[in-house]
């Protein structure tokens, strides 16, 4: 039990550390906005990309294949925002609210957290990993678009289907997860020169991502909204994970694919959910607060979650 506990201490700790380090590094001056700025394109438009299509293109495109599995994940996401979108009749009574609640309880941040939790008891990403990736960022979008469309007041958003679409086939994620399954297909040899230049971004990606995510605390800014913060981090960290992966045991999957839900649906809230919120009018403080509160207590409920895995004996 001592050393299950030790090891998803092992698991969390690490992260929260480096998240850590980014508050402090800001706190004290020795970065500021521009340089979290500009760090979070470099890991968005650079090492994330680099390191997406060098995982991708070193499997076969029949060995990341999973139609059920892919299925399951574009179902169990559509099914976490109706279930958010449901629960926020009883938690929310301001319409303005309401977006910011749904898309904060149910949008993972699967890229940054959720890697470095898959490299923490993994040792790498695993080959399903970037194709779910270009499944639900996507239909995060869709989705996001959606509940703030039904729920916004006041002034009107424009929302252009084309160039959403636009959005989706430029984002550079997608764009390296695609060029990856091509360089697979044709089975293309990388210089051993460029592969060994591409590690340097791949190592570059997480720890960078975790501490702009740390810089952007700001303790500050936790308003009244006390409620619905509490009950979207419990939602987004204990009931949406734990149905998602009780159902994934019953359904058969075997113990990689199993964490690889809880991972997908169990990660902290994503930062971009903020970003998103800002754009079509929502409540922009309750987006942040929420993405800082599921931060802070993913380390709780990710250490219970791994330790339970463990004993398991599914990781």
């Amino acid at each position: 039990m001592i050393y299950n506990l030790i090891f998803s201490l092992d698991v969390a700790l690490p992260i929260f550390l480096v998240m850590s380090i980014g508050y402090l590094l800001k706190k004290n001056g020795v970065i500021n906005d521009n340089f979290i700025m500009v760090a979070n394109k470099m890991v968005f438009y650079v090492a994330l990309p680099i390191k997406l299509f060098n995982d991708v293109r070193q499997v076969t495109i029949k060995e990341a294949l999973d139609i059920q599995f892919f299925s399951f994940a574009i179902l169990g996401t559509i099914f976490s925002a109706i279930l958010c979108w449901a629960i926020s009749y009883g938690v929310i009574k301001e319409k303005s609210q309401r977006g910011s609640f749904i898309q904060g309880a149910f949008r993972g941040n699967f890229l940054y957290i959720g890697f470095s939790v898959l490299e923490n008891v993994m040792g790498s990403i695993g080959i399903k990993a970037p194709m779910v990736v270009a499944l639900i960022i996507p239909l995060y979008n869709i989705l996001g678009v959606m509940i703030f469309s039904f729920n916004r007041i006041g002034k009107e958003v424009k929302t252009n289907v084309g160039d959403t679409i636009l959005k989706i086939v430029k984002n550079p994620l997608i764009i390296a997860i695609f060029s990856g399954i091509l360089a697979s297909a044709i089975n293309l040899k990388v210089p051993i020169f460029v592969s060994r230049s591409m590690k340097y971004f791949q190592d570059l990606a997480t720890p960078l991502a975790l501490i702009t995510i740390g810089a952007t605390f700001d303790f500050e800014k936790i308003t009244d909204s006390i409620k619905p913060i509490i009950v979207a981090s419990v939602l987004k960290l204990g009931l949406i994970p734990l149905i998602a992966v009780v159902t994934a045991l019953f359904m058969g999957f075997n113990n990689n694919d199993i964490f690889l839900v809880y991972v997908l649906f169990g990660v902290p809230t994503a930062t971009v959910s903020f970003t998103m919120a800002a754009a079509m009018n929502g409540d922009k403080g309750l987006a942040s607060n929420i993405v800082m509160v599921t931060t802070l207590l993913s380390v709780v409920f990710m250490t219970i979650f791994i330790l339970a895995f463990k004993t398991m004996e599914i990781i």
